[in-house]
């Protein structure tokens, strides 16, 4: 008789191999939502980097539009070891003709000889004598007094140095020299601190002692003034109008230039506008401007099959870009108050590739001989006109605004797009997990019958089995 056998079933089917293949093909569509998201997330990155540096070409836009842009004044002379000019914005350019034919200087003065420097310094018997330091031809000044304290020579100079320590300030130092190494001719010499003769500082007494005529100073430097301390000031000609100033730092002879006299002599000094500034940031537009190019161009490098290798590639919000950047840079100011209406005329042509090929030698030239029209096609001539760099400006602002610019909107858009379906993921994760406890249950209960059942043929085959013998005996 047949034997009831279900050997196969029950603890011999592999039901996790069966559970992995159900859940695997239930998978496929969680992994297609992975892919999407992923396309996404690397087009919002190169989004980002794109929009970076349409930032960086904003600022350099708006930086061309500045109403201080070439503004500045350089200043050059034909010797330096003469004058050293420095120039401010107010400068107008123009060439100065100068002619240094004294420098400023100090007064200088000393004292009869003294024996020795303890010497006593009152004269007629007197007890106090008091003084001021005169600055300038003042009639009073920083009062200093000699008497039982200080009644030397030593103490009149410590006394005078200490005045020009002090708060007061008064604007001269005070020596004793030996004149012939011998200690038995001293001098006191006197140097005013200041120069010309507003800053120079006189030792008056203002007593009756006569130590002050006593004292018997005398002007070395300008030998012998008394009075008149005139050639204590510099004096030079400036396009044939002679001049004095009390400093070699003249501040006021030219609106906007300082000129630091050094020596005597003549030198030509040639104030002109500082291009400098307006070159450099041109070029660095340009520079960030090609920058954009070099990323958009990089998306359509082709792989080994023709086919564009960039994410963005046919990506709407690119192609937006490329025609804002071509039609701004291609667009004309006509009310900028110059007499040039394109970026072409100072040298900035594009390229086949799109990017801006600058001509250095033009835009040399026109720096050179037509800065201010330069400046007006970038910023405007004056405070109510605007240039070509406001449409530039305006134009990559709207692109590269990190709030509501164009290349901010489409990366939003994606990541929105990538939530969305981060969301759909992990629903559906969700899904498949319960799918794997729910098949987890099921085929436990399945291999728990089926051991049932083979338990059951076992015993049906043992009873068959007794039952033949039986009826064979």
């Amino acid at each position: 008789m047949s034997t009831v056998n279900f050997n196969g079933l029950g603890s011999g089917i592999d039901f996790s191999k069966v559970t992995d293949a159900i859940l695997t093909d239930s998978t496929r569509p969680v992994t297609q939502l992975k892919t999407r998201s992923s396309n996404l997330n690397n087009r919002s990155n190169a989004l980002k980097q794109l929009n970076a540096k349409l930032a960086t070409l904003t600022q350099a836009a708006n930086a061309l539009q500045s109403k201080d842009l070439g503004t500045g004044r350089v200043a050059t002379s034909s010797s330096v070891g003469t004058v050293v000019p420095v120039t401010s914005p107010t400068a107008s350019p123009g060439i100065l003709n100068l002619n240094v034919i004294r420098l400023a200087t100090n007064l200088t003065q000393a004292s009869r000889i003294y024996g020795a420097a303890d010497t006593a310094v009152l004269a007629g018997g007197a007890t106090t004598a008091t003084f001021e330091l005169r600055k300038g031809g003042a009639t009073t000044g920083t009062a200093i007094t000699i008497d039982s304290s200080n009644n030397t020579l030593t103490g009149l100079r410590d006394a005078i140095n200490l005045a020009n320590a002090g708060l007061a300030n008064a604007g001269i130092s005070a020596t004793i020299v030996d004149t012939d190494g011998t200690g038995t001719q001293h001098k006191l010499v006197l140097n005013s601190v200041g120069t010309g003769s507003t800053g120079r500082v006189e030792l008056v007494e203002t007593t009756a002692t006569g130590t002050g005529a006593d004292l018997g100073l005398s002007a070395l430097n300008p030998p012998g003034a008394t009075t008149d301390f005139s050639q204590l000031d510099a004096s030079f000609s400036l396009n044939g109008l002679t001049l004095t100033r009390a400093s070699n730092v003249v501040t006021d002879a030219v609106t906007g230039v300082t000129l630091n006299l050094k020596a005597t002599g003549a030198a030509t000094v040639t104030i002109s506008t500082d291009t400098a500034e307006v070159e450099q940031k041109i070029k660095s537009f340009v520079t960030a401007y090609n920058d954009v190019q070099d990323n958009i161009a990089g998306q359509y490098t082709k792989d080994s099959q023709g086919r564009p290798g960039g994410i963005l590639a046919g990506d709407p919000t690119l192609r937006s870009v490329q025609q804002k950047l071509r039609e701004v840079l291609s667009s004309s100011s006509t009310t900028n108050g110059g007499t040039l209406t394109s970026l072409a005329e100072i040298g900035l042509g594009r390229d086949a590739n799109g990017r801006i090929n600058l001509e250095t030698a033009v835009l040399s030239e026109k720096l050179k001989n037509s800065a201010g029209d330069v400046k007006a096609l970038l910023a405007g001539k004056n405070s109510t006109q605007t240039g070509i760099a406001s449409q530039l400006y305006d134009s990559y602002n709207r692109l590269s605004d990190s709030v509501t610019g164009l290349v901010q909107g489409a990366i939003d858009g994606y990541q929105n797009s990538i939530k969305s379906l981060d969301k759909s993921i992990n629903e559906q994760l969700i899904r498949l997990d319960l799918l794997r406890q729910s098949l987890t249950r099921q085929f436990a209960a399945a291999d728990a019958a089926i051991n049932q059942l083979n338990g059951q043929g076992t015993t049906l085959t043992a009873t068959l089995n007794a039952l033949t013998k039986s009826n064979g005996n």
